[in-house]
């Protein structure tokens, strides 16, 4: 083979090899670029959309008066916006641009030159450990990262650049370079739990954007600091590292000076400013709202648990809620209820309170939680303790009038004699110890008998039949009940104030109210509607309210809350007697540890009050019959209605007169249901079969429910016994009998 021969297979196999190397380049190329758009496609894809919903802030939810004055706000987070037209042509707005973003006018969204800069600076920087890249990132990237990417922690750096970038040049799109701005630094999160440049400033400085007009050294070198401290808002905390702060503030000096934003004097007074001149005492903004917090906490904690309990979070939302609270009668219930003069231990005391005053409608329009100023600790919805009497209305006379009434009145007898618990050597007394021997429903209730109560729970109720009465009035705090309950429940004053208003209201029980409306972002508000349900019959709640009117009268139990003026006015009190083995001082005569008294007017204010010691086995014995707590709840009741005439409540047409006059009239109910009695029944929430009916009766039924509605205990109802479904159903009988467990 010749050497020609030779060169020429030489130079084929050259040309083949770089042939297919070529080939393979490019596969390689194609399938990189192939590759990089499906990847990109992929992120583009998963990118969200740019929406006003999500770029809006509107601050922090706070809790009006019903006269529209701030009376809560969160004070781990405060946010409060600022316009555009507040800010411009300011030096803060105008050295914002310079230092983070020079071409924000003209760009769309995003400085590929800037971009460019920057890939250069990475690649830099991973030879020369030395360089530091900078960003490139415009402001309106940077907004886009703060708001859908938390400030960039916890995302894909890679992934998080792609969508920012294409996100930047939607929002560009699609809103304003001065909304943008505006959306800017009211998303911008600072130190000391503020967001958005107005708070930050009032944090700081106290001050708001046109106190910033003038050209002084302070002006210039804290708008400097300000437009520094969004970079990195822990690092710069000038509470927190001054020395880091200052620099901070001289870099943008610098920029500010460069740009001839500032002049070289204006630069050189500024540089030499002390930041903390006219710093703020930390935290001074949280501590003034922490105290104004603390002023109607009791009544605000009731309004925040009122909007959880409707699916609200104000963590999650900006809600601006308005609540019932008037301050001038809210302070002088408070005022009141805190007079020495309504204590039985005096000035200098320790004995505790808690007092709810509610109006007609269900509103709460006073909450008293303390004796005491500054105590957190609220008592009158925070912490139950034993009724004592105040509830026999409910556990024994109300469920016997309400499923019996066909055989028991006002003037049937009970024996008062010692009763011994069932299953058990106990025995129950009436106090003192006192035997009455046969006595009237009436009568036993007006002078609070225990041993009535108990032969009535236990031999006529059954723990069926009380649970179910005791859930209408919001009282049923147990799965079994008896006669050991009749006598005392652990309850709140709020919880005696929502069933005694039941009481007023004709049998139909109120959800204790503390919202009035709620506002949101948008601008819409939804008002709040009172949550009502029958709770029993109308006649049931006459007759008792009767009883309980002649007990403010002699020579009966509260009688020294008595108010000779008001017809329509009815009380009850409540005494818990200490075991006879507690050695508790009987500093105040022979009593007890906690007394209530429950009082109410027609078409005005039920008043509850309980008094007693925060540790009861080791304070002194409260004795009911000083009368202290009922001395307060007749004063808060003339205080609220005034000196006026209050009619006695109206006779329904299903109770008959059986004889008497005056207080002293007897009744009978001629429309009692009963519902059996059962130890162990479990009752179901009136509430909720309410709920139930009426999306069954408006045939709101979802889909899904369409294979299961042959089986659906409401819908057989409905189909079936239509005439008993109905809001204002009571757990009857007929009813009861068909509704599941």
């Amino acid at each position: 083979m010749t050497t020609k021969t030779k060169e020429k297979k030489v130079l084929k196999r050259v040309g083949t090899f770089f042939k297919w190397f070529s080939l393979l380049c490019l596969t390689v190329m194609v399938i990189g670029i192939t590759g990089g758009v499906y990847y990109l496609h992929k992120v583009i894809k998963e990118t969200p959309k740019v929406d006003a919903q999500y770029l809006d802030t509107h601050g922090t939810s706070k809790i009006l008066d019903a006269d529209g004055n701030i009376i809560w706000q969160p004070t781990d987070r405060r946010m409060e916006n600022t316009t555009y037209d507040e800010m411009k042509d300011s030096l803060y707005v105008n050295g914002l641009i310079a230092t983070e973003d020079k071409t924000f006018w003209t760009n769309p969204g995003v400085d590929y030159t800037q971009i460019a800069k920057m890939i250069i600076g990475v690649a830099r920087e991973t030879v020369d450990k030395s360089y530091n890249a900078r960003g490139g990132s415009t402001l309106s990237q940077q907004l886009i990262k703060n708001v859908y990417y938390n400030g960039g922690i916890g995302y894909n750096t890679k992934v998080r650049k792609i969508q920012e970038i294409f996100l930047a040049q939607q929002l560009d799109e699609n809103f304003t370079k001065e909304q943008i701005l505006t959306y800017y630094v009211n998303n911008l999160q600072f130190a000391e739990g503020a967001q958005g440049i107005k708070t930050i400033m009032k944090t700081y400085f106290n001050k708001s954007f046109s106190d910033y007009k003038d050209r002084s050294a302070a002006s210039i070198a804290e708008q400097a600091y300000l437009i520094g401290l969004g970079q990195a808002p822990t690092t710069y905390n000038l509470y927190e590292n001054v020395e880091a702060a200052t620099e901070r503030k001289d870099i943008v000096l610098g920029v500010l000076l460069k740009e001839s934003l500032i002049t070289q004097e204006e630069y050189d007074s500024a540089k030499k400013y002390d930041l903390t001149t006219n710093l703020q005492p930390r935290y001074w903004e949280s501590e003034n709202q922490r105290l104004q917090n603390l002023k109607y906490k009791v009544y605000t904690d009731e309004v925040l648990d009122e909007v959880t309990s409707m699916g609200y979070n104000i963590n999650d939302a900006t809600l601006t809620i308005k609540s019932f609270l008037h301050q001038d009668t809210f302070d002088a219930i408070t005022q009141k209820v805190r007079e020495d003069k309504y204590y039985q231990d005096g000035v200098g005391g320790t004995e505790q309170v808690g007092v709810t005053v509610m109006d007609n409608n269900g509103i709460v329009v006073g909450i008293v939680g303390s004796r005491f100023e500054n105590d957190e600790l609220n008592r009158a919805t925070q912490q139950t303790r034993s009724s004592g009497s105040s509830t026999k209305p409910f556990t024994a006379y109300g469920p016997l009038l309400q499923y019996k009434g066909d055989s028991y009145n006002t003037a049937s007898l009970f024996d008062t004699s010692a009763y011994q618990y069932p299953g058990s050597n106990a025995i129950m007394y009436n106090f003192g110890r006192y035997t009455y021997g046969m006595q009237s429903l009436q009568y036993s209730l007006r002078m609070s008998l225990n041993t009535p109560v108990g032969r009535i729970a236990d031999n006529l109720l059954g723990s069926g039949r009380m649970k179910a009465f005791l859930h209408g009035v919001g009282l049923d705090v147990k799965d079994q009940y008896s006669s050991v309950d009749a006598i005392g429940l652990n309850i709140s004053s709020l919880q005696l104030a929502a069933a005694y208003n039941t009481l007023n209201n004709g049998g139909v029980y109120t959800k204790p109210r503390f919202v009035d409306k709620i506002q949101f972002t948008d601008g819409s508000e939804k008002t709040i509607e009172p949550t009502r349900h029958r709770a029993m019959n109308e006649s049931t709640a006459f007759v008792l309210s009767q009883i309980l009117r002649g007990t403010v009268h002699a020579p009966y139990t509260a009688k020294v809350g008595a108010i000779p003026q008001y017809d329509g006015y009815a009380g009850k009190t409540g005494s818990v007697a200490f075991d006879e083995n507690t050695n508790a001082p009987a500093t105040y005569g022979a009593g007890g540890s906690d007394i209530w008294f429950a009082s109410m007017t027609n078409k005005g204010y039920t008043v509850t009050v309980w008094q007693g010691y925060d540790e009861p086995n080791s304070s002194p014995q409260l004795t009911d019959g000083l009368g202290t707590q009922q001395v307060l709840g007749r004063d808060l009741q003339l205080m609220m209605n005034g000196n006026t005439t209050i009619e006695n409540w109206s006779q329904p047409s299903n109770v008959k007169n059986l004889g008497g006059s005056g207080i002293e009239v007897q009744y009978a109910i001629t429309d009692s249901q009963d519902i059996g009695s059962s130890t162990g029944v479990t009752v179901p929430s009136i509430e909720g079969y309410n709920d139930l009916f009426s999306k069954v009766k408006s045939n709101n039924v979802i889909d899904k429910w369409e294979d299961s509605l042959t089986s659906n205990s409401f819908y057989k109802i409905y189909k079936n016994q239509p005439s008993i479904v109905d809001d204002t159903t009571i757990i009857g009988k007929e009813l009861y009998d068909v509704l599941p467990n």
